[in-house]
């Protein structure tokens, strides 16, 4: 009777679990209902539009920043997250101050030009990122619910053997394992979700103090 009791509490804990994964995944999480995949509160916006960032001259058909180095160079360092806005606002004044002031305007656009076009290319993979990874914890919800069917079937009573025991024991440590495993990765996902708003954030101002730097 004892070792009944002990194994309905077992049971118990294992459906709770299992419970806990399933709630914790529920497909509501993906808020937005026509990107089903999408798992962020915030609304997907896969690209970014120039007026979003930008009220300066048009960027339509602007190419060529990745041939002129110190173009690119400033590109490089502007898209950078960990850039502060001291060190971005210098940049941009130290290669302003190499050009002309007629051509100035010209070649900052041309840097914001190609700075939305990095940075845009690199919101996309992140958001596409979010979108594996969101399909990645599916599969392993579904994965941890046929881990539970198994270890309720796997439960010894007590004329088991100890090779049914010790199979029983063996098969709840991979279900919690990968139970913790999932949930430690769930927690994570609002994190990845604010990156693209960050990204977002850190464009707009380094927008900003580009035009700051032109004359119109």
């Amino acid at each position: 009777m004892k070792l009944n009791n002990t194994c309905n509490r077992m049971t118990l804990g294992v459906m709770s679990v299992g419970l806990a994964v399933s709630l914790s995944f529920t497909p509501s999480f993906a808020r937005d209902e026509s990107n089903p995949n999408w798992p962020c509160i915030q609304r997907k916006i896969e690209n970014l539009a120039v007026g979003q960032v930008w009220d300066g001259p048009s960027v339509d058909g602007l190419k060529g920043w990745w041939s002129d180095k110190p173009t690119m160079n400033l590109i490089k360092l502007l898209a950078a997250r960990r850039t502060s806005k001291e060190d971005a606002e210098k940049a941009i004044k130290a290669f302003a101050d190499t050009h002309s002031e007629d051509k100035r305007d010209a070649a900052l656009t041309l840097v914001f030009a190609g700075l939305f076009d990095k940075v845009n290319s690199t919101r996309r993979g992140i958001i596409s990122g979010i979108e594996r990874y969101f399909k990645a914890q599916e599969k392993r919800a579904l994965k941890i619910e046929e881990m539970g069917s198994k270890l309720n079937k796997l439960q010894p009573d007590e004329d088991a053997s100890e090779d049914a025991k010790q199979k029983y024991e063996k098969a709840k440590t991979d279900y919690d394992w990968a139970s913790r495993i999932f949930q430690e990765r769930q927690s994570n996902m609002p994190l990845a979700c604010e990156v693209p708003v960050l990204i977002d954030q850190h464009l707009f101002q380094i927008a900003q103090l580009i035009r700051q730097s032109m004359k119109d």
